[in-house]
């Protein structure tokens, strides 16, 4: 089972120290490397808590490091949460995932910080991404096809990327493609408590769709356009890209 390969955080704790004013804190981290992946395949990345950073960058493998830091009142449940906190890095000829194992916060635990960074090579056709709870989101110089779902503290994304979908389950989100890169598949940004944003190149064509309680759209738009909706054609041939929110959507070319 995969959770049974979690790898608890052993290797490189500190000893719960105490502050001035009587509080605790622990920390540590760990690093893992999935010798088998294949580079160019695709990458799924699961994350029950705490920000998220993934990058794409020429190394040869695919890795991630997790570090969590608590503060608290009790020594023994917050050296148990460290040994609870998991991480595992899988590959083969078909693909790679990195997963973590974020325990529940106990009784004399005031806070648990579990954030964790994963590099993956360049050229990984797509990038599936999930993360839950609290943190944000980050994927930078990526390409191919991204599929992204972020937790309370909402998502950016930064790449060449062919199509994307990303949600936003709290706060905002905030796409920007790399220039002269142009969408070929179909798109969507979404932010259904915050606000989103989608920035593209000049020359993107597609049909638009952008709706929150305020909509801004920088290309012109053939169709339908108010306060609160824009939909119609944007340029002469491209994708579906949809661009929703609950504060404001944007659309702008840079």
């Amino acid at each position: 089972m995969i959770v049974a390969a979690l790898l608890p955080l052993l290797l490189t704790p500190r000893a719960v120290a105490q502050d001035e004013a009587g509080e605790l804190s622990y920390e540590g981290n760990l690093s893992q490397t999935a010798n088998g992946y294949v580079v160019g395949k695709p990458v799924t990345i699961v994350h029950s808590g705490g920000n998220l950073e993934v990058r794409c960058m020429d190394v040869e493998k695919l890795s991630a490091r997790a570090s969590y830091a608590l503060t608290g009142s009790a020594e023994g449940p917050m050296e148990a949460y460290g040994r609870g906190v998991g991480l595992s890095a899988t590959g083969n000829a078909t693909g790679g995932t990195i997963r973590t194992r974020v325990p529940a916060k106990g009784a004399g635990i005031a806070t648990a910080k579990v954030e964790v960074k994963v590099n993956v090579p360049a050229g990984a056709s797509s990038l599936t991404i999930t993360q839950t709870g609290s943190g944000w989101t980050q994927v930078i110089g990526c390409g191919g096809v991204l599929k992204v779902t972020s937790g309370k503290d909402g998502l950016y994304a930064g790449g060449a990327y062919a199509s994307v979908m990303a949600t936003a389950s709290g706060g905002d989100a905030k796409v920007v493609l790399d220039k002269d890169v142009l969408l070929t598949g179909a798109t969507t940004v979404s932010a259904p408590t915050g606000s989103a944003e989608l920035v593209v190149a000049g020359a993107q064509g597609g049909k638009l769709t952008a709706r929150a309680d305020e909509v801004v759209v920088g290309p012109l738009v053939l169709g339908t356009v108010t306060p609160t909706l824009v939909s119609g054609d944007m340029g002469i041939k491209g994708p579906a890209i949809n661009v929703t929110a609950k504060t404001k959507a944007t659309v702008r070319t840079e």
